[in-house]
């Protein structure tokens, strides 16, 4: 399938490693010029060493540029300046994937005012700061795909995740919301809720539990692994491909949507 996705520019957050990197390698295949952003700078590059590698694998002489750009999503001033660098150096940007991480875990007892304030600028702040310096655009130029990166919390609260079951939902409702405003200019929002998957950040809930409860890692997996139907986690490749295609053309009658990959984990109907 020709996902219509050569030569467009992306901006991805969060781009060095996890699934946000899973997505940036995913969009080099497809010939996209991408833009990663993160906070470290070592991690950054060699992400984007890895990501110009995949693109020239896939395309060669016609590979995407790459383009690493340093910068916490906390901080608007210097998203501000990453996103006017990709804009001047590959383009104006036509996919944007708001993607930070998750919040730290925690149970209500265990999270003062200053970690709930923390987790908001993180999660619900910096979604709305990166959709309001490039939704406009998208919408004048009447092109354009933004992918939230959320959380399986947003459908069912999960055990020891107190700060992203609460926030969470609210991106949830920023992607519906604004998918509104931007449907009428061609351009779609939507949402990806994910399980557990095998990234850094499923690692260092794995190392909590194992320090609370004592278990091995293999136990604490295997707990988890009882609860999902399909008997595994997922791999931050298969999000990715979610990503992806509705970043694509042959997505574009999909919007303000929030799709969860977490291998059956969610029991509810809605």
């Amino acid at each position: 399938m020709d996902l219509s996705l050569a030569g467009r520019t992306a901006l991805v957050t969060g781009g060095s490693r996890g699934f946000g990197l899973a997505v940036a390698l995913r969009l080099a295949a497809e010939g996209a010029h991408v833009a990663l952003t993160a906070r470290g700078e070592s991690a950054l590059q060699e992400a984007a060493a890895d990501v110009a590698r995949a693109g020239a694998a896939a395309r060669g002489a016609a590979a995407g540029r790459v383009l690493a750009v340093s910068a916490d999503v906390t901080d608007d001033a210097a998203v501000t300046g990453a996103v006017e660098r990709v804009t001047r150096e590959l383009g104006p940007i036509d996919l944007l994937l708001v993607n930070a991480g998750g919040p730290p875990a925690g149970n209500f007892a265990d999270l003062d005012l200053a970690a709930w304030e923390g987790a908001y600028r993180l999660t619900v702040e910096s979604a709305v700061r990166l959709c309001r310096l490039v939704a406009p655009g998208m919408m004048e130029r009447r092109r354009g795909r933004i992918v939230c990166i959320t959380s399986v919390s947003v459908r069912q609260p999960v055990e020891n995740l107190m700060l992203s079951s609460v926030l969470r939902p609210a991106v949830q409702a920023l992607v519906r919301t604004l998918a509104l405003e931007a449907a009428p200019s061609g351009v779609t929002v939507n949402a990806v809720a994910p399980g557990f998957h095998l990234t850094s950040a499923v690692e260092r809930l794995i190392t909590r539990k194992q320090e609370q409860t004592g278990a091995s890692r293999d136990d604490v997996i295997a707990g988890w692994t009882r609860e999902i139907p399909l008997g595994r986690l997922g791999e931050a490749d298969e999000l990715a491909a979610l990503v992806v295609f509705l970043m694509s053309g042959p997505a574009g009658y999909i919007t303000g949507q929030s799709i969860t990959s977490d291998g059956g984990w969610v029991k509810g109907t809605f």
